[in-house]
């Protein structure tokens, strides 16, 4: 079964396209968070890297926030 993306939908998450973040998901009864890098959105779900060379599609349904993760020059 194929499902056909709509054609004009609201960006929600492209304001982090390619900053470290912190997804709330839901997954079952469990909310957990996935630290990622926003890669791309689609109207369905946002394709997220967990490390360098793993990416994963993750549907926008699941993610309760997004929480940006600050690096600043003193992180450890």
């Amino acid at each position: 079964m194929i499902l056909e993306e709509p054609t004009n939908f609201s960006p929600l998450y492209s304001a982090w396209l390619g900053q470290q973040v912190i997804l709330r998901v839901a997954i079952r009864q469990c909310q957990m968070p996935m630290a990622c890098r926003i890669v791309r959105e689609t109207a369905i779900d946002v394709r997220v890297r967990v490390e360098p060379g793993w990416e994963m599609d993750v549907q926008k349904n699941l993610i309760l926030g997004v929480e940006e993760v600050n690096l600043g020059k003193n992180a450890a």
